[in-house]
């Protein structure tokens, strides 16, 4: 294999990781069919073996069984899916004093209660919704509805058909349909530029109630409500939980694989100048970001969010590192920096520290060179904190700060009910939504910010258990072959872990799997004998 061809792979890497995966899973099964030699593949197989067990003993009860009433209950077959949930958690009252306070509480039979004034502020809200969007097609007709009960004699409210051009307020019709209980909709038409519709919406518009209880909605094509179709729940099913941990074990050991043979037929410094070619491309792409959006905001390049951009600029300057030496190490550290500046991403930069001083320490007889000239730079931003942009914020317990501490209570809960298997994979969101924390300061988070909790909230000790079993091969790997800066960069993403969940982030996985895989196979350059697979 010519090592010019190399290049275009491994600058993927950097850019657009999943792609880079695909590729080096597939050349990963030719050269496992090939040659039949299973690098780490124990290790591999514990992690998937015992993460998949745990989901047989997850617990999926903690979301209540839900059955419409009769007068609910559909009367005809479903012919549309309701995309819209029915479980109305994050239902939020709204004013312009206040804005949104989210304070839906369950009652009986499948409604919400919300109050009609803020328990804080004592101010009337004018609007109730939800904060989720659905797809809108221009010209086609839409309806929503749910059912609706009060403590009063009358509650008035107007739909309103919220989307990208601003509110739509529409006539509403009401019906009763059990005693106390109406059934409320309203229909629109979607116009050019009605990309998605926000629902539930409905403005309040006076009444002598003090609370509604609000419950089974449903948004479908049409003119007038067809009966009642049950949402998704939010719940993932065996198989998908089973296939995305199982899924991204199976693709760490492909990649490995692809990775050992690539380093054995190309010299590692060519891998690594192509990483670092993607860094420096990502780099510019995040830079034209940062200054079509003005100061202040935060680029997220390529990445998902700007934690993934900040994130996968540690690893992928490790993997620099690990693989073309010091020298282009230096020079891919000092792009992290510049790259992670533009991301915000403050767990990032205290890993880059990490890395910045194990590479500075490398350098031998200019080690202290190396570790002076850092801390100047370190005295310089003390001195002038405006310098680092929000990273400056490092050490600040901001409002981010103290909602991830919420985050980790709520998976230490979820934990501490399922010890064995958790809440299952994909479900902490819907855990923590309903199972909130007094005086929440974020909802609906991704995951539980740290990759202990997240495991232990979701898989349960098998999961954790999992997950160590894997690291102690890497790490025994990587301690036996002296390989320091692999080593170094698996201390780093699991930093990056201790307050986010990177770590089976394209931009975070597979760059530190290629240093492994650096580690384990000898090189074009290398005389070592490599380790045994195994």
């Amino acid at each position: 294999m010519r090592s010019w061809l190399a290049l275009p792979l491994c600058a993927l890497l950097p850019l657009k990781a999943p792609w880079f995966a695909a590729g080096a899973a597939v050349l990963g099964l030719w050269r496992l069919l090939a040659e039949r030699r299973l690098y780490l593949g124990w290790a591999f197989a514990g992690l998937a073996l015992l993460g998949a067990l745990g989901q047989w003993f997850s617990y999926t009860g903690f979301v209540p069984a839900l059955k419409p009433p009769s007068y609910i209950a559909p009367r005809a077959p479903a012919t549309q899916v309701n995309p819209v949930g029915p479980y109305l958690y994050d239902l939020l009252g709204w004013n312009h004093e206040d804005g949104g306070h989210r304070g839906a509480q369950p009652v009986e039979e499948g409604f919400w209660r919300i109050p009609r004034h803020n328990p804080s502020s004592g101010r009337e809200f004018r609007e109730f919704l939800t904060d989720r969007w659905y797809p809108l097609e221009p010209g086609k007709t839409y309806t929503q509805s749910f059912y609706l009960r009060h403590d009063g004699r009358e509650a008035r409210l107007r739909i309103t058909f919220f989307t990208q051009r601003g509110h739509h307020p529409v006539p509403t019709q009401k019906e009763l349909v059990a005693p106390g209980v109406w059934r409320v909709w309203a229909s629109y038409t979607a116009q050019e530029g009605d990309r998605a519709v926000r629902a539930i919406d409905f403005f309040n518009e006076g009444g002598d109630y003090t609370y509604l209880e609000v419950g089974w909605p449903q948004l479908e094509e049409g003119t007038t409500p067809s009966p009642y179709r049950m949402g998704p729940t939010g719940l993932k099913g065996l198989e998908w939980r089973l296939g995305w941990w199982v899924g991204a074990a199976l693709l760490g050991f492909l990649v490995l694989q692809a990775g050992v043979w690539l380093l054995r037929v190309v010299p590692p410094s060519v891998v690594a100048w192509g990483v670092l070619l993607g860094m420096l491309a990502h780099l510019g792409y995040a830079g034209w970001q940062w200054l079509e959006a003005g100061p202040g905001a935060r680029a997220a390049g390529l990445t998902p969010q700007p934690n993934f951009l900040g994130h996968g600029a540690v690893a992928a300057a490790g993997l620099v590192w690990a693989l073309g030496g010091r020298r282009l190490g230096g020079v891919a550290l000092a792009v992290a920096a510049a790259t992670l500046w533009l991301s915000g991403s403050r767990t990032a930069f205290w890993a880059l520290l990490l890395l910045g001083a194990a590479w500075g320490w490398s350098l031998g007889r200019y080690r202290w060179l190396a570790l002076g000239a850092g801390g100047l730079l370190a005295g310089v931003a003390l001195a002038e904190p405006e310098l680092l942009g929000r990273l400056a914020q490092a050490l600040t317990l901001d409002s981010n700060a103290q909602a991830r501490l919420q985050f980790w209570q709520v998976a230490w809960q979820a934990f501490r009910e399922h010890p064995l298997g958790g809440v299952g994979f994909g479900h902490f969101p819907l855990y923590f939504d309903l199972h909130p924390p007094r005086g929440a300061i974020e909802y609906s988070p991704g995951h539980a910010h740290n990759l202990g909790l997240q495991l232990l909230a979701e898989g349960g000790l098998l999961a954790l258990v999992a997950l160590g079993l894997w690291l102690a091969g890497v790490g025994w790997a990587l301690a036996r072959r002296r390989a320091w800066a692999a080593l170094t960069l698996l201390g780093a993403v699991l930093l990056l872990n201790t307050t986010d969940f990177t770590f089976f982030s394209a931009w975070v996985y597979y760059p530190l799997l290629l240093a492994v895989a650096g580690a384990l196979g000898p090189s074009a350059n290398s005389h070592q004998a490599p380790i045994k697979p195994g």
